[in-house]
């Protein structure tokens, strides 16, 4: 059986912290947990971007607002309503732990993602 959890709502409620909260009881009980979450990255105050962390604490950029991200140095440049998505650094973090999934961890693959997507699309509107 396969169970998955999708959160959703606005910024600020708590959504990353739940997942936080979630990998930190299930790896204290034992469980074996792979998976990421997205955390939002602000200076000064202001929102900049996100950034993807996996359950074991890498840490790497997924998405920077335009004038912040830099230049693209002739790459295709995948965007998000104003953030300039970082998609070889989203990769390198996360399709590793795809291969990692067995039958005994992959119910517990948790991913925050769609909760920052979901903002960088009410942006857009």
């Amino acid at each position: 059986m396969f169970k998955h959890i999708f959160l959703t709502g606005p910024p600020g409620v708590g959504k990353t912290t739940l997942v936080q909260k979630a990998c930190d009881a299930l790896v204290s009980s034992g469980h074996a947990l792979e998976g990421f979450y997205t955390e939002e990255v602000r200076e000064g105050g202001r929102r900049v971007g996100f950034d993807v962390v996996t359950v074991s604490g890498e840490r790497g950029h997924l998405s920077r607002i335009r004038d912040i991200a830099g230049a693209s140095h002739g790459r295709p440049e995948h965007t998000v309503g104003q953030y300039v998505v970082n998609l070889p650094s989203f990769e390198s973090l996360t399709l590793p732990l795809f291969k990692k999934v067995s039958k005994e961890n992959r119910n517990f693959i948790l991913q925050d993602i769609l909760s920052a997507l979901q903002e960088c699309l009410k942006q857009q509107s």
